[in-house]
């Protein structure tokens, strides 16, 4: 928001080092609250590249983080649907629910981890796009805001969609839904295999 605060300000100038300044302070808390050291080595190299960045190529700092962010995201979901892994949604939804999801429910979240995995590389090639062709203050304007609106709308949209669709399964709230997403180590491991 600091970011495309500056780029409608007509300050377009200051958004590589705004970036820079997030991407130091995200990692060096991460440096921090990390317990692995190959976490740790990670993050500094994450904020070292950004050092770097700001003092040889700020544009880098402007264009390369929301494209990278949406493909490291679209990797993440969809480095789950190779044959014999369990889709990340199937993940979320097996933890959720503290079984083994039925055949159903199994296909749909194979779908909706598709979808999201979908989402999240068109969100990249469309930023891209956009700042190749489109004013700064376009292309900020998609990738600080209405990417991030469109997130939470097929988010929620989903969770709406669910619930009347399948109504004859149990379903957590959208807030519980959210802490395994955020909280969940284990849904986050890449290489999870089918239980």
């Amino acid at each position: 928001m600091l970011s495309h605060g500056a780029a409608i300000a007509g300050r377009a100038d200051a958004m590589p080092a705004i970036t820079a300044c997030v991407a130091l302070i995200v990692s060096m808390a991460l440096v921090v609250a990390s317990s692995r050291m190959h976490a740790r080595l990670v993050w500094l190299a994450v904020a070292a590249t950004a050092l770097f960045a700001w003092h040889y190529a700020p544009s880098l700092l402007l264009f390369v983080p929301p494209a990278a962010l949406n493909i490291a995201f679209g990797v993440f979901f969809g480095a789950t649907l190779r044959p014999g892994r369990e889709p990340r949604i199937a993940t979320f939804a097996r933890l959720e629910r503290g079984e083994a999801l039925p055949p159903e429910l199994a296909r749909y979240t194979r779908r909706l981890t598709w979808i999201w995995t979908i989402f999240l590389f068109a969100s990249a090639a469309i930023g891209v796009v956009l700042a190749v062709v489109a004013p700064i203050g376009v292309w900020s304007a998609f990738v600080n805001v209405g990417s991030y609106v469109a997130i939470a709308a097929l988010f929620v949209g989903e969770y709406v969609y669910r619930r009347i669709r399948y109504r004859q399964y149990r379903h957590g709230s959208l807030l519980a839904l959210i802490r395994i997403v955020v909280r969940d180590r284990r849904a986050f491991t890449t290489g999870n295999a089918r239980p």
